[in-house]
């Protein structure tokens, strides 16, 4: 999809205004303001190309440009992550997070950063579906300095083992979060229906993947696919091209390529099979559509013509789709489409909107009608029109920076595409007719193929979605890791130990004030290790057993709510208010049963409803110990009591972190009696060895009651 610059917005706007309901007959303008006329747009000449090859077989394209003291470079590396060996999906990601922090073998990462600061440029790498990327800039008089840093990270990255660590945190944080975002769990799942899961272009990968690669397996892949054969080199900026090329032949002298060219297999797309799909997410308070099918090549030669039939459908404020579903029906904020062609494969023609659960039916079918109504009879002239000056408008910002045109050059180059492909297709742009639009409408638009994706909640929806044919439920669970140790066999005599172990500790806690045991009011400072140091929080907390929980916050930001009321969870700070993404209430729920010295899973024991194995003598934290394993739902849990079981010492348990799931250590200590029950007032949270909260609780009540009002959720804030 290509975003459009604010101004086209504004054009398209008051075009709008002007135009009238769709399908009105063209009449004479009655405002002044329409007879305007606005004289052509001058020509954008494309900047003049010197292709080069240099000895070892990298490719050069370079641009002089000297309106600016700077260079600007970008290299393309055929190879990504339809690269990446059988067995290990996740690679080509690792590989481009990695890739420049893991620095060279000449530099660290910090010293590569230190450099660039003093000079003020700038290297980066990443990773895309059939390319890497090493792209640079730097001012022209500092090129000589940037240059061979930058030429030592296509030829000899290091790829530091403490960066390649870190770059794996950071990937289980992306799948952590992977979640929380609607868009993106629309756009990964159709990816999927149209291309494959295994397709480069919608292969996922989880934790499990990322922690069985290696240093290793990063050096290889460079080793295999960054070769000087395989490699295009884009700069553009102020220089002499005869210069330029003599710069980057020095450079570039010692790489060399080694036996034949890696073969990558090109996936295979077959045309997209109609189909309706539903994904449950019960913390979103609209139904999210999403609807695609196979689209096309840019190359193609009706490309054009389906360029501005997306546009006219649902490319911006005066589309059928935007007027019909949000304005005269008013069941959606946002109605949309779009075409995104594939530069050597098809790519995708969808549509998206959000409604009220309460509508989602009559959005979906409002949407599939005007997708319907385009391929029976022509667009308006206004509506060409409108289209046709969207793009030649915004045609001109296609060329407002040299990174855009490196960025571009590289790619038609990369693809084996004419370098003045942008101008062939803005030309072709213009030329376009009614009548193309009608028959691309009905060869290219394929309104029974589409595969339909709505994300929500369906008890709420006002039809329910198998009116529209037959539904898959799509899983979007994140699989959990392998667990790296595993547990001993249950026998029918660990586990009878487990439950006395567990009992015996319920009732040294205090059995009658756990069995009456109904909401319990804390309060304390915890201090807690942030990336921006530590951080001390005043809280009060009202844990409802056994699945709602109020949390008030002083944070040095301001004061901050969350709420957890058995399925739906928030967050509120100042006016502010949002839904909890699903991992930070997956572990809402199950720290619940960890608060208060596991009160919860002790009440649980004595109710007979907890399934606890003995795995023996343990240490735990230093003190010696009784492991106990048990299962909340499928999470396996290790409490620690003491030796005569008279204590909860702490828990082991995997959690839900920042960096994704980790092995947490809870602690308890400072036990004292309230009501009845023995109470920790002191609990340490490690992750990682690491003490990330310590917590020392002030007050504690049971059984206090609590208001209502503590779980009513505020009104969303309307937007200002």
């Amino acid at each position: 999809m290509r975003i459009k610059p604010i101004l086209v917005t504004v054009a398209a706007l008051a075009s709008l205004a002007l135009a009238g309901p769709l399908g009105a007959a063209e009449k004479a303008p009655k405002n002044p303001v329409d007879r305007l006329a606005y004289p052509k747009l001058h020509d954008i000449k494309p900047p003049a190309v010197v292709r080069e090859t240099l000895p070892n077989g990298m490719k050069l394209l370079l641009i002089e440009d000297h309106d600016l003291p700077e260079v600007v470079l970008r290299t393309l590396v055929r190879g990504g992550v339809d690269a990446e060996p059988k067995g290990e999906r996740g690679l080509a990601a690792l590989f481009g997070v990695a890739y420049r922090s893991g620095g060279t073998s000449a530099m660290s990462g910090d010293q590569v950063d230190e450099l660039l600061d003093r000079l003020g440029a700038e290297i980066e790498t990443s990773v895309a579906e059939e390319y890497g990327v090493v792209s640079g800039k730097t001012l022209a008089e500092n090129l000589d300095r940037m240059l061979p840093v930058y030429a030592d990270f296509l030829m000899s990255p290091a790829f530091a083992q403490d960066k390649v660590d870190l770059a794996k945190t950071h990937l289980r944080g992306v799948i952590a979060r992977r979640n929380d975002q609607v868009f993106g769990i629309a756009g990964r799942e159709m990816r999927r229906l149209i291309y494959g899961a295994d397709s480069p272009f919608a292969r996922q990968y989880d934790y499990d993947d990322i922690d069985a690669l290696t240093r290793a397996d990063l050096l290889a892949f460079h080793h295999t696919y960054y070769r000087p054969d395989g490699t295009i080199l884009t700069a553009a900026g102020d220089f002499k091209a005869d210069e330029m090329k003599a710069r980057l032949g020095k450079a570039f002298a010692g790489w060399k390529a080694s036996g034949p060219p890696p073969t990558i297999a090109r996936p295979t797309t077959a045309p997209t099979a109609g189909s309706i799909n539903y994904i449950e997410k019960k913390d979103l308070e609209q139904t999210f559509i999403i609807m695609a099918h196979l689209g096309m090549r840019l190359d193609d030669p009706d490309y054009p013509a389906v360029n501005l039939m997306s546009e006219i459908l649902g490319g911006g404020f005066a589309s059928r789709i935007f007027v019909n579903v949000r304005t005269k029906k008013g069941l959606a904020y946002n109605a949309s489409g779009w075409t995104s062609p594939g530069m050597d494969h098809p790519g995708v023609v969808g549509f998206l909107t959000s409604t009220k659960p309460e509508t989602t039916a009559e959005a979906l079918a409002a949407t599939l009608e005007e997708i319907r109504k385009i391929r029976e009879a022509p667009v308006t002239d206004a509506e060409l029109k409108r289209a046709k000056d969207g793009y030649l408008n915004g045609y001109a910002f296609e060329y407002d920076s040299t990174a855009k045109i490196v960025d571009r050059l590289a790619g038609y180059e990369f693809y084996g595409y004419p370098q003045d492909f942008n101008v062939k297709l803005r030309d072709a742009i213009e030329r376009v007719t009614k009548e193309d639009i009608l028959r691309v409408a009905q060869k290219d638009l394929h309104p029974e193929s589409l595969a339909i994706i709505a994300i929500g909640r369906a008890d709420q929806f006002d039809k329910p979605l198998s009116t529209f044919g037959k539904v898959n439920t799509i899983d979007i669970a994140i699989p959990e890791p392998k667990p790296r140790e595993a547990a001993a066999e249950a026998t029918p005599e660990s586990l009878a130990r487990g439950r006395a172990l567990l009992v015996a500790a319920a009732r040294a806690a205090g059995e009658s004030a756990l069995t009456g045991l109904k909401d319990i009011t804390s309060e304390g400072v915890t201090t807690a290790n942030t990336p921006m140091g530590a951080m001390e929080l005043k809280g009060k907390a009202t844990f409802v057993l056994p699945d709602r929980v109020h949390n008030e916050m002083v944070t040095p930001m301001g004061a901050m709510v969350q709420v957890l009321d058995r399925d739906a969870a928030w967050m509120t700070m100042g006016e502010h208010q949002r839904s909890l993404p699903p991992s930070a209430v997956e572990e809402m729920r199950s720290s619940l049963f960890t608060e208060a010295g596991c009160a919860l899973l002790l009440r649980e024991a004595l109710a007979g409803r907890v399934t606890a194995q003995a795995l023996g003598k343990s240490t735990f934290e230093g003190r010696d110990a009784e492991d106990v394993l048990v299962r909340l739902g499928d999470k396996p849990v290790h409490v620690y009591l003491s030796p005569d079981a008279g204590e909860v010492l702490g828990v082991r348990r995997t959690a839900q972190t920042p960096e994704g799931p980790a092995e947490m250590v809870e602690s308890f200590g400072a036990y004292q009696t309230v009501a009845g029950l023995r109470v920790p007032f002191e609990s340490t949270e490690k992750v990682k060895d690491e003490v990330k909260a310590a917590i020392k609780t002030t007050s504690v009540k049971l059984n206090a009651g609590y208001s209502e009002d503590l779980f009513k959720r505020p009104a969303p804030t309307a937007a200002k």
